[in-house]
């Protein structure tokens, strides 16, 4: 570590174990309110995810996806066919399963140090039953409004995606002749399955992975809970919030996007209760979303240390998603207003039911499962596509 970054989080560290023995009931209530929501929502919502998804790289079906998505994904992100599988968890299940997934891909060789970079910069979203049901349901009381955030937020993030894949020279798809695609899939499935331990080995591997993973992120949530509570009472977040008022925004909406710099959700509760214009709520809380906080930051590049990802490769990945996610969200809201006409319900928010982690699991299980159809879907298609056009060629003289 260089000498200025080390001096200056040695002072903040200092600062915060200062904070903690001069506030110690706060320290106790921002811990315990961080642990209570890793153990209600994270920790069941998560765990599971974590299992079913190393077990599937052990007994080789990420292989056979890599075959059949290599048409798709080669030409649209430059990235192998194995990638697909990160794409479809990551969007559909939330932070940080695409980080994990990754680290795996890149441990086990399915991934180079630089498409490995490429990836995790793309598939660390937030889940839509979280934009829908917690930031559009609970927090601005208007399903429709969750759907355009989430609408926003998966289209910059695939526009990130498609954009960083053009800094590197493409690759063709290997040729490996469009009749034998789905048994060339098979026989890696089997491949993998000959090399891979027994079932029980796997399980027990894939558990203990997912509870250490788990418990990373909740110690995450639990120390930025505190760090949030730290800057709240030495004026830090007044102060950016006064900051960020020099750009036009108003002073409670401000007040969130400093919150929501280090913490996504709490970020995003704050502007959506301000008092501000709809639509500058709208955009500051697509921009915390595609921002994430440093909290997830954190927690990314956390699991995927040890590994060529750069974290200002990552932050600028995440600054280019805000610049388009603002976009689509204006976008969407001028068409939105224009046609649909549909307006926000305001409902009190005493009868407010926020999605529970039972909820998060089976949504997320559904939307993994229709994503990774859909992706099944497109890979026939492009073999298809390969199949036809391959044979009108040996036909053509």
């Amino acid at each position: 570590m260089r000498p200025l970054p080390a001096l200056l989080g040695a002072l903040f560290v200092v600062a915060l174990a200062f904070f903690m023995i001069v506030e110690p009931a706060a320290t106790l209530e921002a811990s315990t309110a961080g642990l209570r929501l890793w153990f209600r929502s994270v920790l069941p919502a998560l765990f599971p995810f974590f299992v079913v998804c190393d077990l599937m790289l052990g007994l080789g079906v990420v292989h056979f996806l890599g075959v059949i998505l290599e048409p798709v994904m080669r030409p649209l992100f430059r990235l192998p066919g194995a990638a697909g599988f990160v794409v479809a968890m990551g969007f559909t299940s939330g932070f940080p399963v695409g980080a994990v997934l990754t680290r795996q891909l890149y441990e086990n060789g399915s991934l180079s140090g630089n498409e490995a970079e490429r990836l995790v910069s793309f598939t660390n979203n937030a889940s839509p039953l979280f934009i829908i049901g917690v930031v559009g349901t609970g927090f601005f009381h208007s399903p429709a409004v969750g759907y355009l955030l989430a609408a926003a937020h998966y289209l910059a993030n695939i526009t990130v995606g498609i954009l960083i894949g053009r800094k590197v020279p493409s690759s063709p798809v290997r040729n490996q002749g469009p009749r034998n695609l789905l048994s060339l899939g098979v026989a890696e499935l089997l491949k993998a399955n000959q090399q891979s331990k027994a079932i029980g080995h796997l399980l027990g591997e894939a558990i203990k992975k997912a509870l250490f993973n788990t418990a990373a992120v909740g110690g995450f949530i639990i120390i930025f809970s505190v760090l949030a509570m730290a800057l709240s009472k030495w004026g830090v977040i007044i102060g950016l919030g006064g900051g960020l008022q020099l750009l036009g925004i108003s002073y409670p909406t401000s007040i969130g996007l400093g919150v929501g710099i280090f913490e996504m959700t709490l970020g995003s509760q704050a502007v959506a209760a301000s008092t501000g214009p709809l639509l500058e709520k709208l955009l500051a809380v697509s921009g915390v979303l595609a921002w994430s906080g440093l909290s997830i930051q954190a927690q990314v590049m956390s699991l995927v240390s040890n590994t060529p990802v750069r974290y200002w490769f990552y932050v600028k990945a995440r600054l280019l998603q805000v610049v388009f996610t603002l976009g689509f969200t204006l976008i969407g809201f001028r068409l939105w207003t224009a046609n649909a006409k549909l307006p926000v319900v305001h409902t009190p928010s005493s009868g407010l039911t926020v999605p529970g982690a039972l909820d998060f699991l089976q949504a997320a299980c559904q939307e993994v499962w229709w994503s990774m159809v859909a992706l099944l879907l497109v890979g026939l298609l492009c073999w298809l596509g390969r199949l036809m056009f391959g044979s009108y060629a040996h036909r053509a003289p």
